[in-house]
């Protein structure tokens, strides 16, 4: 028996990828491990070079948290508009519900102002 007979057919070859373009200058600095675990921290599912670049040239970067939790609402806002047009609703289950996404929105709204700056932030509901 040969060395080809029984042999597993070759792999064809696999094209090369295209070289990287190096689309700009490229900035180092150095961190410390907690400078880093930080910039890790805020930077989120951004990553880091997103994060910096949409800090300094960007205007900010947007709180994925603060927007899951304005949707939330949205959602919550919708549900007390149906129970709403609903004949035969408790008036007292709207308004409990009212209240209780209102005292959400002002706590959202303490937390947005946590997170801009003095001159950013919004008046309280």
């Amino acid at each position: 028996m040969s060395q080809d007979e029984g042999a597993r057919p070759r792999r064809q070859e696999r094209g090369k990828r295209a070289a990287r373009v190096d689309t700009g200058d490229r900035i180092v600095f150095r961190v410390n491990a907690e400078e880093r675990q930080r910039l890790v921290s805020e930077a989120g599912e951004l990553g880091i070079s997103a994060y910096v670049r949409a800090r300094l040239f960007g205007g900010g970067v947007r709180n994925r948290d603060a927007l899951r939790k304005i949707a939330a609402l949205h959602v919550a806002g919708r549900r007390i508009q149906q129970l709403a047009e609903k004949p035969g609703v408790d008036e007292f289950v709207i308004a409990d519900t009212l209240g209780d996404v209102c005292a959400a929105i002002r706590g959202l709204v303490d937390e947005l102002d946590d997170v801009v700056g003095d001159d950013e932030k919004a008046p309280a509901p």
